[in-house]
């Protein structure tokens, strides 16, 4: 099972190999019994907790910008910029 880790790369490693894990078990599909698809339907309700992981560790990781903070910063800037 994979758990959610500090790093977003690690969060996304981890959901990409169990991703091809889930590809390879899709393999034969046409000839697949009963219990084989439960199996790769329980990998795939699986893979979508996974990219749930995914995208909170990604949202943790972008900033947040709020709209109080570029109102409240109405001071001149006055900085050196390439031109």
């Amino acid at each position: 099972m994979i758990s959610a880790k500090p790093l977003l790369s690690e969060n996304v490693k981890d959901f990409m190999d169990y991703a091809l894990d889930v590809i390879k078990s899709m393999d034969g599909a046409p000839e697949h019994n009963s219990e084989e698809k439960q199996l790769v339907n329980q990998k795939l309700d699986k893979l979508k907790e996974y990219l749930e992981i995914v995208s909170v560790s990604y949202n943790e990781t972008t900033p947040s910008i709020s709209a109080n903070t570029a109102i409240e910063n109405t001071a001149n800037f006055s900085g050196t910029g390439h031109s």
